[in-house]
C-alpha cells in the first residue's frame, strides 16, 4: 500500500512474472493485478480479449490445456472467466498458484477482500460492524461479501427486487457458515443502524456468456 500510494515502485518481485487470462471484459480488476505486478517489479503478460487467442475463439481451447500452456509463461495468473468455477478448475491443473479475479456468478474474492481493507482502514475494526447490502444478490461479489463476513461478527442485512433476492441454494451455504443475516424489503428498514453499506447495481450484463455472446451486445 505504501509503495502505490506515493507513487513509487520497488524491486520486491523482480524475477516474477504475473499471467493475466481475462475471458471477460475488465478495467479495474485486470489493471489493479498488473500495476500492483509491475509497481513491485515484476512483469506481466497474457491476453484480455479470449476471443483473440486459442483459449477463446473456435479452437475452444479446455481450461486445463490452456492454463498448463500458461503456466509456463510466468509465476502466477489471474482469471476472469464467465464460467462460474473455471478458476478453481485451473487451479487443479495449474503447478503455479491460480487468483480469481471473478467467475460468471460465483465469486469475486479479490473485489471483497479490498473493500474489507476499505473498512479496516476507515473504521479501524470489521468485528461489530453492521452490513447493509443492496442490490442483486445472485452477483458474485455478493457471493463473496457474505462468505467474508462469515468470518467476522457482522450481522448483514440483504435488500434486493424480488426476481434477484438470495436464492435457495445460497441461503443454504449461509446457513452452513453460520452467518448473521436477515433480508429486507426496503432499504428503510435497514439503513438507520448500518455501519457499513455496499450498493451493487440491479442492471447487469449476463456474466455467465461472453461479451459475444450476449442477448443485445454490440461486439
Amino acid at each position: 500500500e505504501p509503495i502505490a500510494r506515493n507513487r513509487r515502485n520497488t524491486d520486491l518481485l523482480k524475477e516474477k512474472t504475473l499471467v493475466t487470462a481475462f475471458y471477460q471484459p475488465s478495467t479495474r480488476t485486470r489493471l489493479a493485478h498488473e500495476a500492483a505486478m509491475i509497481r513491485l517489479g515484476g512483469q506481466v503478460t497474457g491476453f484480455s480479449d479470449a476471443k483473440a487467442t486459442r483459449a477463446g475463439d473456435f479452437y475452444q481451447e479446455s481450461i486445463k490445456d490452456t492454463v498448463k500452456m500458461l503456466e509456463y509463461y510466468g509465476d502466477i495468473i489471474v482469471m476472469r472467466h464467465f464460467q462460474q468455477g473455471a478458476p478453481h478448475e485451473a487451479a487443479k491443473w495449474a503447478s503455479i498458484p491460480i487468483i480469481n479475479g471473478g467467475d460468471g456468478w460465483g465469486e469475486h474474492p479479490t473485489q471483497v477482500l479490498t473493500d474489507l481493507y476499505t473498512v479496516l482502514r476507515e473504521k479501524g475494526r470489521i468485528d461489530g460492524l453492521k452490513w447493509l447490502a443492496v442490490g442483486d444478490m445472485r452477483m458474485r461479489t455478493m457471493h463473496s461479501l457474505a462468505y467474508a463476513l462469515s468470518q467476522f461478527d457482522c450481522p448483514i442485512t440483504f435488500v434486493s427486487p424480488p426476481d434477484m433476492s438470495l436464492t435457495k441454494e445460497f441461503k443454504e451455504d449461509l446457513k452452513q457458515y453460520s452467518l448473521d443475516y436477515k433480508e429486507a424489503d426496503h432499504v428503510e428498514e435497514a439503513i438507520a443502524e448500518a455501519d457499513v453499506i455496499l450498493v451493487e447495481p440491479v442492471v447487469q450484463p449476463d456474466y455467465t456468456k461472453s461479451r459475444d455472446d450476449r442477448e443485445g451486445d454490440v461486439a
